[in-house]
């Protein structure tokens, strides 16, 4: 497995990041860089191009293209990733990229809104750069999150200067993401969208020196960030206050195949409104909520219970030991009892 995330890893540097891996076939699928693919026209709507992550060879269905090594395409791909073609994410290891209607509370854009949903070619070249980043470094090495989870999540890397159409920089402006000499605030940070497609926020975890804040979010949260993977077969969401504890718990759950169980953040320890309203929205999930170990994390709380209380839901409370924060303390080897 290890050898075929390097493997993964450099057809991200190559590709952006797949729409589907399918690690039992040892398939994975792009939209096509040779043909517009990602306009979606073909009758099934579904990503053609497919590359074989142990043995090299690939082959897009619709036009044709093909070849027998990873070289061969790095040769082809010259000219194509000049192009506009541009690559998104779906889904990665089982991990549904769509957001279920039934638990995602929706909010009408209107098309001429300079909001983050317009973001999304930005954030594809975010993750396009995450794997060779110093950001990578900084989640693998310090922070612990593993390939697999910042795949599934679609983590970026803040590039300064993302090389996306005026119209996505326009849009960047307009939402104060990007200066007016065409400069990124997100530069040299982790980047999150929520949902990965068509997002409706983006954060950022600002990695670089002197950065105006810790954290700092674009777009609006109307929903606790990552609750687009709840599916129907959900029965449990922990709740954590911040990204680097949602990683972490879940990158812990896949670890021990709780698939009914789901972590979301609710950036910082004020949840919005929006947010509250969608835990009483959702009674049909048990709660369990694990607060920081600080007194903004005792005071996050109280709002929170309520509105889960609100909606006749039900919830716990879990304090991990030795005033740890919460990714800290599971990787040390802690676990609430609550999960066993």
């Amino acid at each position: 497995m290890s050898e075929t995330l390097d493997i993964l890893g450099g057809l991200i540097e190559m590709l952006g990041p797949p729409v589907k891996v399918d690690h039992r076939r040892g398939w994975a699928t792009w939209w096509c860089p040779f043909h517009p693919d990602a306009e979606k026209a073909g009758s099934s709507k579904k990503p053609n191009f497919g590359i074989h992550i142990e043995e090299g060879h690939w082959k897009c269905l619709r036009c044709g293209a093909s070849g027998g090594s990873l070289k061969s395409l790095s040769f082809k791909l010259g000219p194509a990733l000049s192009s506009s073609t541009k690559l998104t994410v779906n889904s990665v290891e089982g991990a549904d990229w769509r957001p279920d209607p039934a638990t995602y509370s929706t909010e009408i854009v209107r098309e001429e809104d300079p909001t983050v949903p317009y973001l999304a070619e930005a954030m594809s070249a975010a993750r396009g750069a995450m794997m060779r980043s110093p950001a990578w470094e900084y989640l693998a090495n310090e922070r612990g999150v593993q390939p697999r989870t910042s795949l599934v999540y679609g983590l970026g890397y803040g590039v300064a200067r993302p090389k996306v159409r005026r119209k996505t920089l326009k849009m960047a402006q307009d939402s104060r993401l990007a200066t007016d000499n065409g400069w990124w605030l997100w530069a040299e940070g982790i980047a999150y969208a929520e949902p990965p497609t068509r997002p409706m926020a983006i954060q950022v975890r600002h990695l670089r020196e002197k950065a105006p804040m810790k954290y700092q979010t674009w777009g609006r949260l109307i929903q606790p960030m990552g609750a687009w993977r709840c599916k129907s077969h959900t029965k449990m969401v922990v709740v954590v206050e911040g990204m680097m504890d949602m990683l972490i718990m879940a990158q812990a759950l896949n670890h021990r195949r709780m698939e009914e169980v789901r972590a979301v953040y609710t950036a910082g320890a004020t949840p919005s409104y929006t947010m509250l309203e969608w835990f009483t929205k959702h009674p049909e999930y048990e709660y369990l909520l694990i607060p920081d170990p600080d007194d903004a994390g005792y005071d996050w709380i109280e709002p929170v219970s309520e509105a889960i209380r609100k909606g006749e839901g039900r919830c716990e409370v879990r304090f991990p030991p030795d005033e740890l924060d919460p990714d800290e303390a599971v990787l040390a080897g802690w676990w609430p009892s609550e999960l066993t």
